[in-house]
């Protein structure tokens, strides 16, 4: 049964419910804020920021704050570097970051 306390919950718009689930985790948020400050970030420099953590739990905490929509995923060669996967906040992520104060 249902905690009556928990239907006040249900009042929250469900994205804006999903995005607060993400940033419930501080290395999500400490994710987004690097990601604010540098603009665009490889999944290789995230590694090595957030060491010793395993890749495969980076990538879940990217897939989250992706799912919420306030990162973004692309891909791209560049010439000499072995980096191809990249990572930014998107417009919904920024604007989330002003409206909190955190930009």
């Amino acid at each position: 049964m249902q905690s009556t306390i928990l239907k006040y919950k249900e009042k929250i718009p469900s994205e804006t419910r999903t995005i607060l689930d993400a940033l419930a985790e501080p290395t999500r948020q400490a994710m987004v804020m690097m990601l604010a400050e540098k603009n665009e970030v490889s999944f290789r420099e995230l590694s090595r920021s957030t060491q010793p953590m395993n890749p495969s739990t980076l990538n879940h905490h990217l897939k989250a704050l992706i799912s919420a929509g306030l990162v973004e995923n692309h891909y791209r060669k560049i010439e000499g570097s072995q980096d191809y996967s990249f990572y930014a906040l998107t417009g919904l992520g920024r604007e989330f970051l002003r409206r909190i104060g955190a930009l």
